[in-house]
């Protein structure tokens, strides 16, 4: 998925490594252990349903259960259904082009952990181009008289105000008729900052966005924010840096708006649901992220985040694949290097989805043959990899991240964490440092 850029830029917070932490599609929503029934598998079991979507075109997509043989699915109305017992595996190949980021998806779980399945062949649209929001400030709100250096908030970006109106933001928002969302926030203590003051909001109701437009927004309809919130210091890992801070969202918006950070949040008069979002990184490898995302449900929020993965937690060799962080309840990993096209011979991007097995979870990459790929040559290849290891539902991070809008319902209970972990390396084997 294109990189949404989540960041504080009214306090000085620049969070534009956010969106590596997850892959480029939202991850398969794991279902549990959902219900019996039958699809184009036959027999008994459980149905396993493996949705499209976009409208990309495919060269083919295949699944078998156990060891058995690659059976053909068929997608109707962007979906396809089998059915299975115990473990089964996906493969999939998008027809290849400039605006496709993965070639070939690769999944692999048993019915008890996950029934539904979903990928997508284009890259998200997501958010579109910028806007520019033109704001007029009253001269207080509610307690607060506004001063230099308070920020104003459009979706995740933001402007400060110099003493003077209107405050300019420029931000990214999906295009269409959605609710805006502006707050206003005051950072203290340097940078990056020590402490946020929650000021006010105001919500912008049915305006229609689009990319390169220009929005004035006037000083009326200001509200303080009903109460304000903390957030506990977040714990780290030696080495590592982070940050935490809170969005707003409620259906009828398309882009959720941040309310606070660092140690407090504000709460709204109005309905909606509250996202908080941690992220940390170490200082001496910046690639190497630790990120968490809770519904807070408007109370105070100390942020819990992962481990960072260890040294021999994950290995190749060959075609094999080995994965061992503790307690992980999924894993995905994103490569180039590793699969070719069969007659061209030219690189894929594969997106590997492993569920756990055990403490130890081995998985053997496969070579579908109606899917056109093949393994590179493991004594010649480069391959550069992004790999994730999640605690909680992942499917929940991708109603966040997926590029379309989220629903207050969808993001109701979302806690899970991750911890990324990129790199490179040459040959047939491999084990990480």
């Amino acid at each position: 998925m294109k990189a949404k850029r989540l960041a504080l830029m009214a306090l000085g917070l620049s969070l534009g490594l956010l969106l590596t932490a997850c892959p480029q599609t939202p991850p398969p929503s794991g279902g549990g252990g959902g219900g019996g029934g039958s699809g184009g598998g036959g027999g008994s079991g459980t149905t396993v349903t493996v949705r499209q979507l976009d409208s990309g075109p495919l060269v083919g997509a295949y699944y078998r259960v156990g060891s058995g043989s690659w059976q053909t699915l068929t997608f109707s109305g962007g979906q396809a259904t089998f059915t299975a017992t115990g473990d089964y595996e996906v493969a999939v190949r998008c027809q290849s082009g400039t605006d496709v980021y993965t070639d070939v998806y690769l999944f692999k779980a048993t019915v008890s952990q996950a029934n539904a399945l979903s990928f997508a062949c284009q890259a998200s649209s997501g958010v579109g181009g910028s806007q520019t929001f033109q704001v007029t400030l009253p001269a207080s709100i509610g307690s607060h008289t506004i001063q230099p250096g308070d920020g104003v908030v459009v979706g995740t970006y933001g402007g400060a105000y110099t003493g003077s109106n209107p405050v300019s933001v420029t931000t990214y928002l999906p295009d269409g008729t959605q609710d805006v969302l502006l707050a206003v926030l005051r950072a203290t203590g340097g940078s990056p900052p020590t402490s946020v003051t929650p000021i006010g909001y105001k919500l912008v109701t049915g305006l229609n966005v689009a990319s390169g437009g220009t929005y004035t927004v006037d000083q009326s309809g200001w509200q303080p924010f009903a109460a304000t919130r903390t957030i506990g210091a977040l714990s780290l890992p030696s080495g590592y840096q982070g940050l935490a801070f809170v969005l707003f969202f409620r259906d009828g918006m398309k882009s959720a708006t941040t309310v606070g950070g660092v140690d407090r949040y504000g709460t709204l008069g109005l309905s909606g649901k509250y996202v908080g979002l941690a992220q940390a990184y170490s200082t001496s490898n910046p690639d190497n992220l630790l990120f968490a995302l809770k519904d807070t449900e408007g109370n105070n929020w100390t942020p819990s985040l992962p481990n960072p993965w260890g040294a021999n937690q994950f290995s190749v060799s060959g075609d094999t694949l080995t994965f061992a962080y503790p307690n992980a309840q999924g894993y995905d990993l994103s490569a180039a290097g590793l699969l070719k096209d069969s007659t061209s011979n030219n690189g894929l991007r594969v997106l590997i989805w492993v569920y756990p097995s055990g403490n130890t979870t081995t998985y053997q990459v496969p070579v579908v043959a109606g899917l056109n790929y093949a393994l590179e040559d493991p004594n010649t290849r480069t391959v550069n990899f992004t790999l994730n290891a999640f605690r909680g539902d992942p499917a929940k991070a991708a109603v966040f991240f997926g590029g379309g809008t989220p629903t207050e319902s969808a993001l109701t209970g979302l806690d899970v964490a991750w911890a990324q972990r990129s790199g490179s390396f040459s040959g047939s084997s491999y084990t990480l440092p």
